[in-house]
């Protein structure tokens, strides 16, 4: 049975859609812990946070995977959707990146996981010593771009820039996840379908861009082939937040467990939908997916 280790901070959100406000616990490492549990995989997520906010931990579906690293701030957010696929955002940006010290005190063994979900939310989350630390394992990399792009303004709304580093932080990645706003963020002259003179040069697997209701587009930086994953349709929009996270979690999931890129793409998309279908986290069984898929088939 495959086992991921999650890291990243979780997140206090505010969070407000269609008029309605909610205030929760948030962040990638939230969010992909459900889908691991759900599909019956083991994991264990390593995140940061304050010892005063640990009762957020109690919405996860399983403490005794949670390895805790204490630190003086939580991180938060204030999510403002427009419609399902734009928002404006603030934050404290907290300054609690997990470092190789912490790490090591977590006293983790890297050879026990099958892949590595490296979740920054903010600039300062992303520690290139500990990427370059634990790229000496060999254990594939899963990052997610959003939170290196993210940097703070005058007045604590989200603002985005390249990082200096980007090309120090890609050449430790496996797998690379980003969606259609970032990758044009970065890459504004680029086509999404003609990004192989961008990405050859490192030694990057998979490029996979979330497009929202278009589907996703993966491109195989070993073959140079491109892959248009089709969007299975959401019947009704509650919460669109943690989409992208629980895409990439379901990717992984199935992507290294042998599966082809185009039945990992399909079998993300249905669970992402689902969980845009609902107002927590993805919480569906595995045979509730592959019932979607044989129907979908036939």
């Amino acid at each position: 049975m495959l086992n991921f280790l999650i890291i990243g901070p979780i997140t206090k959100d505010i969070n407000s859609f269609q008029a309605k406000v909610s205030i929760s616990i948030g962040g990638p490492v939230y969010y992909e812990s459900f889908v691991f549990e759900n599909l019956n995989l083991n994991y264990t997520v390593l995140t940061t946070l304050k010892k005063e906010d640990e009762y957020l931990l109690d919405e996860f579906p399983d403490k005794e995977k949670i390895i805790k690293v204490f630190k003086e701030n939580t991180l938060e957010f204030e999510n403002i959707y427009l419609n399902d696929s734009t928002r404006t955002q603030k934050s404290n940006f907290a300054n609690i990146p997990i470092t190789v010290e912490d790490f090591e005190n977590s006293n983790i063994n890297v050879e026990d996981y099958d892949g590595i979900l490296f979740n920054p939310l903010v600039f300062t989350d992303l520690d290139l010593d500990l990427l370059r630390y634990l790229s000496k394992f060999n254990i594939p990399i899963l990052l997610s771009l959003q939170g290196s792009l993210r940097y703070s303004s005058l007045n604590g709304s989200v603002e985005y820039k390249v990082p200096l580093n980007l090309g120090d932080i890609l050449k430790y990645i496996d797998f690379l996840f980003l969606d259609e706003f970032e990758f044009k963020f970065i890459y504004p002259s680029a086509e999404i379908n003609n990004i192989s003179s961008i990405f050859n040069v490192f030694d990057i697997c998979e490029v996979i861009i979330t497009r929202n209701h278009k589907g996703s587009i993966v491109y195989d930086n070993n073959k140079n082939i491109y892959y248009d994953i089709k969007p299975y349709v959401v019947k009704r929009i509650l919460s669109p937040t943690g989409a992208g996270d629980t895409y990439m979690a379901a990717y992984s999931a199935k992507r290294l467990n042998n599966g082809n890129i185009e039945d990992s793409g399909k079998f993300a998309s249905v669970i992402s939908s689902l969980k845009i279908e609902s107002i927590g986290p993805f919480n569906n069984s595995l045979n509730d997916v592959l019932d979607i898929i044989n129907e979908d088939i036939l």
